[in-house]
């Protein structure tokens, strides 16, 4: 065990080696930036503040960076705040549309509705695609109207008889503050204010939808559709609602019933911009990247200066592997919504990486004075295109003595986001423990898809046979994994049937366990009870391992495994260490 000692030593200490030196934690404007988007984006509006605050400390002209904190202090409902942020944004950057926005916001807040209507206007006749300023402009002039705001006469006309005062409508305000909640990402908050507004207006079917859309971002998918359903009920064929079902199918990952919906819809309304985008997201879920840009370039059509659907262009071409066409239409789409977190992190996306190369190395401690083991491979993998990845391996093995050198080449395929598949072979000349050749394939089918705490559920196969010198033997192993936690703990479960060319049979099992600890740090560990093929001899095997990776860099990736396992003959404590690059 002396030798496990030293080699579990020395695999700490390339860990500790591998931190690259001189690293400097200061952080750039940018990375305060984007730091600080994600924080409001979460709703921690003070650590949001504190990031942005931070960034314009470096560079107090960084307009993104006055706008993201003006709607940070909304979101904190400090208007004085919000203003002084807005207004010198709109000092640096006079055509700032999200400028604009957020300071009508202000005034309309502030019970200033003469400054707030203006500033509305500008930004919705400069954006005719932005739903949020209209709704604004039409609530400012509601809230003008319903506080009898009136034009004054002409000199020397006769006095207007006064009207009576018309209370504000309860129903559009509790509306419009729900909405502005809502887009804070104040979901429960905005949730209380639209049934207030129910309670006052049971059959109002916009607070209806409302409602639906609300439960259904909160993963209430029974609770939305029947939201959904009553306003239909209400008002049978309303558009809104049918949409509203539309996205609760994707949000539920129910692609098929998602398409049968919005196929429903566009067979009435064909040229309805929602619909038109709902059905290219679609098709992007379905991989059918055809159809989905033909739908963005529909909507372009009637509205060229539709951001949606520049960035769905920008998605469509991504998914084809064309990195400088997605940032062409990003770019174009944010030229219209300058400051959009959401297309500033599409842009922020590094261009895809094709290249990578994996390297590993196992040292093996054998009881009984056996010896030791060793076990190196290099591998080189190419993305093809965003659906193939053709891949080389090369694997050098000792064993009392010899050394055997195996090459490997594998194809893996995604047919579709859910089913994805691959093929190996692999050689060995003069071979001495190894398989002088093997071949193999598999396939995974994710069956559940991604949801907020639970998912996604794979089922896959693997299977393998194995030609030695005096046998050949093939091994199926059906297995299922699935997530939790928000996709940050993984659990598989793993059957192994092997059997030899004679009729010995052998089954087993493993179970494994996957944990994102922080975003770049994961643990693994298991435990397996299953036959191990030792020059082509089915030897019955009790494993418990565990291991960790940490990514350097978003490139780099280092790895540490220890493995201890029970044989009829002897015992053997396997040391890994290992690194992938991407380039």
């Amino acid at each position: 065990m002396r030798r496990s000692r030293r080699a579990a030593l020395a695999a700490c200490m390339f860990l500790a080696m591998a931190a690259p030196p001189g690293v400097s934690w200061a952080q750039t404007v940018d990375e305060l930036y984007a730091s600080g988007v994600k924080a409001r984006q979460a709703q921690h509006f003070d650590e949001a503040a504190d990031l942005l605050k931070r960034a314009l400390a470096l560079k107090p002209d960084n307009a993104d960076a006055l706008v993201q904190l003006g709607f940070v202090e909304l979101g904190r409902n400090d208007l004085p705040a919000a203003r002084d942020a807005f207004s010198r944004a709109l000092s640096l950057a006079p055509a700032y549309m999200d400028a604009s926005f957020g300071l009508a916001e202000v005034e309309f807040r502030s019970g200033n509705l003469d400054a707030a209507l203006p500033l509305a206007e500008k930004v919705a006749g400069a954006e005719p695609g932005n739903a949020d300023a209209a709704t604004l402009v039409e609530t400012i002039r509601k809230a003008k109207q319903a506080a009898g705001d009136k034009p004054k006469p002409a000199p020397g006309a006769a006095p207007a008889k006064k009207a009576p005062l018309r209370r504000a409508d309860p129903v559009a305000g509790l509306m419009e503050q729900g909405r502005r909640l809502r887009a804070a990402g104040k979901l429960p908050e905005a949730e209380r204010a639209y049934r207030r507004a129910l309670k006052l207006s049971p059959r109002n079917t916009d607070v209806l939808v409302a409602l639906g859309l609300v439960a259904g971002a909160g993963q209430r998918f029974d609770e939305a559709g029947q939201f959904f359903d009553r306003a239909l009920a209400i008002k049978p064929g309303l558009l809104d609602a049918r949409l509203g079902k539309v996205r609760l199918a994707i949000w539920q990952g129910d692609v098929p019933r998602a398409r049968l919906t919005v196929d429903d819809v566009l067979a009435t309304a064909p040229d309805n911009v929602e619909a038109l985008n709902l059905d290219a997201r679609i098709s992007l879920l379905e991989a059918d990247y055809t159809r989905a840009g033909q739908s963005f370039d529909r909507v372009l059509a009637s509205d060229p200066r539709n951001a949606e659907a520049l960035v769905g262009i920008g998605d469509v071409r991504r998914a084809e592997g064309d990195d400088a066409a997605a940032r062409a239409a990003y770019n174009q789409a944010l030229a219209i919504e300058p400051g959009s977190a959401e297309i500033e992190q599409r842009l922020a996306v590094p261009p895809p990486r094709k290249w990578r190369l994996d390297i590993g190395t196992e040292v093996s401690d054998l009881t009984g004075g056996l010896g030791d083991w060793t076990d190196s491979a290099a591998g080189l993998a190419y993305r093809l295109s965003p659906a193939t990845t053709l891949s080389g391996r090369t694997r050098v093995a000792t064993r009392y003595g010899h050394t055997d050198v195996q090459i490997e080449g594998r194809i893996d395929e995604a047919f579709s986001p859910a089913f994805s598949a691959y093929a190996l072979a692999a050689a060995t000349p003069d071979a001495d423990f190894l398989a002088r050749y093997s071949i193999g394939a598999g396939a995974s089918w994710q069956v559940v898809a991604p949801a907020k705490a639970f998912g996604p559920v794979s089922l896959n196969i693997d299977a393998r046979y194995d030609d030695f010198a005096n046998a050949g033997v093939t091994t199926v192993s059906p297995w299922v994994q699935g997530y939790i936690l928000d996709g940050r703990l993984g659990l598989s479960a793993r059957w192994v049937h092997a059997e030899d060319d004679i009729g010995t049979r052998a089954d087993g099992y493993m179970l494994r366990a996957d944990l994102a600890v922080t975003q770049r740090f994961n643990v693994f560990g298991g435990y397996a009870d299953a036959p191990e093929i030792s020059d082509g001899t089915l030897v019955p095997t009790r494993t418990v391992f565990g291991g960790v990776s940490f990514d350097v860099t978003d490139p780099l990736t280092l790895r540490a495994s220890i493995a201890h396992e029970q044989r009829p003959t002897f015992d053997r404590t396997i040391v890994g260490l290992g690194l992938t690059a991407r380039f």
